[in-house]
């Protein structure tokens, strides 16, 4: 009959020491898998303005999908420098995000940030919108045929916000002038909020908006008239209101776009993680809803096509900074 093997006091201990060992070690494993704590979106302007309105909303979407928090942080500074700039050094593993948008291109061209629109890992395209040209509501200017002509017979005398020098609304409002031979003053502000505040306070005669800033100001009363809308047709938010193009304007930017990209050399596996997240959120209905209240199309892009999209806009803003004289 074979006799229970009988350990020493001291090799028990040696052995519960391990086991107990074995019992932190699985779960610390656990939290190791990403994502395993709150990611930060940076968003490189003031809250308020359209790229924040976008971050906020697809954040709540994106959280869904990742199971941690998705914090937005506002960057705001030198154009959108600042916050490019910080998510271009950030560490590349999967806990800062940042919104990208025409604004990286051109930021990135004109020297404000020191490396290329595609040294990023570009997860995704979400959206794309168009511009508006707006006024006071109590603006002289009932049409954009009156506000050009104005502009024509006294050179400097309209003044017309953006949402910074260098940001895709000044380079919009200068093709404008440059395309109507209307000599626009162009007058610019910290952030599409701050432009708003400035225009509804008249402070500017006008401003180039996104569209998703303007339309709580367009419906109230003593906000804001729109006088035209940028994008290849025209908008079902302000279907009254004329395009640029239907007026006989083009070689003007339609309108921004809304992207999210991470560090440079992201490893694979989170990359896998947050483009498989930020594809399922993209079809949230309460992302689609946004989009759908605010008058953004979705044109969701992701993988090649992004990379792709990211090059071809680089040639084509490259070419419109060129034109109104825009680079350094």
């Amino acid at each position: 009959m074979t006799r229970p093997l009988r350990l020493s006091p001291t090799i028990r201990l040696a052995a519960l020491a391990l086991a107990a060992a074995a019992l932190v070690i699985g779960p610390a494993t656990a939290q190791d898998t990403y994502p395993s704590q709150p990611i930060s979106l940076i968003v490189p302007f003031n809250a308020g303005g359209g790229t924040d309105l976008v971050a906020r909303a697809f954040a709540e979407a994106l959280k869904m999908h990742l199971g941690q928090a998705v914090t937005v942080q506002n960057l705001p500074g030198a154009g959108s420098a600042v916050g490019t700039t910080k998510l271009h050094g950030s560490k590349p593993d999967g806990y800062t995000l940042g919104m990208t948008g025409g604004f990286l291109v051109t930021t990135t061209l004109r020297g404000q940030a020191k490396f290329p629109a595609t040294d990023f890992t570009h997860l995704a395209r979400l959206s794309l919108e168009t511009f508006v040209l707006a006024v006071p509501a109590a603006s002289p200017y009932r049409s954009l045929a009156e506000y050009l002509d104005a502009a024509r017979k006294a050179p400097g005398s309209v003044s017309v916000g953006t949402a910074g020098a260098g940001a895709l609304t000044h380079l919009a409002a200068a093709a404008l002038g440059q395309k109507t031979g209307a000599r626009l003053n162009i007058v610019h502000f910290a952030g599409g909020a701050k432009e708003i505040a400035a225009v509804l306070g008249g402070h500017a005669a006008s401003g180039v908006f996104s569209q998703v800033e303007v339309l709580p100001h367009a419906a109230a009363a003593g906000g804001l008239r729109v006088l035209a809308t940028f994008g290849e047709a025209r908008s079902e938010k302000l279907p009254e209101v004329p395009t640029l193009k239907a007026q006989g304007i083009v070689g003007v930017p339609p309108g921004p776009w809304q992207g999210i990209a991470a560090p440079r050399d992201l490893p694979a596996p989170q990359k896998a993680t947050l483009v498989t997240a930020i594809t399922r959120a993209a079809q949230e209905p309460s992302w689609k809803a946004f989009l759908q209240q605010n008058g953004l199309a979705s044109h969701f892009l992701t993988g090649a096509a992004v990379d792709g999209f990211i090059k071809e806009e680089t040639e084509t803003l490259g070419a419109l900074l060129k034109s109104v004289d825009l680079t350094q």
